[in-house]
């Protein structure tokens, strides 16, 4: 479902709450991880209600892992960037965004989390397609 954030959207909506089931495990973080990230990509396509719904989902979620962070949990900090950047780029704000992708990106380098620096160059790869700047697709 790569880039599919209707299909992953639709995925969130028919598996409800499953942090109910997954607690205190690492799937339980990356499924509320991807559950943010597509929330926010999903408002990103959308406008009116449906926007702001989509955009209050994945604030919400996002406050968990803020918690989660918080509390010490060193291994969300680059989903909080990743999210952040996500968010700018819900907001228009391109500097903001940048700013996020290059952090989420230096640190998914730093903690050897390989899957997770290849997901932040791509979705900052699709934001500078988005903007028309070829030299930074490139790159990502």
């Amino acid at each position: 479902f790569f880039q599919e954030w209707r299909e992953a959207l639709d995925l969130v909506r028919k598996a409800g709450n499953v942090r109910l089931f997954l607690s205190c495990s690492f799937a339980s973080v990356r499924y509320t991880f991807l559950e943010a990230l597509t929330y926010l990509k999903a408002a990103q396509s959308a406008s009116g209600w449906k926007k702001r719904k989509m955009k209050k989902c994945a604030l919400k979620t996002i406050q968990l892992i803020r918690g989660w962070a918080k509390k010490g949990n060193v291994n969300v900090v680059h989903y909080l960037h990743i999210l952040d950047a996500e968010l700018a780029v819900l907001k228009g704000n391109s500097k903001q965004a940048i700013a996020s992708f290059n952090a989420a990106i230096a640190t998914s380098r730093r903690n050897g989390l390989i899957q997770d620096r290849a997901l932040a160059h791509e979705l900052a790869s699709a934001f500078f397609q988005a903007q028309g700047d070829d030299n930074w697709v490139d790159y990502h």
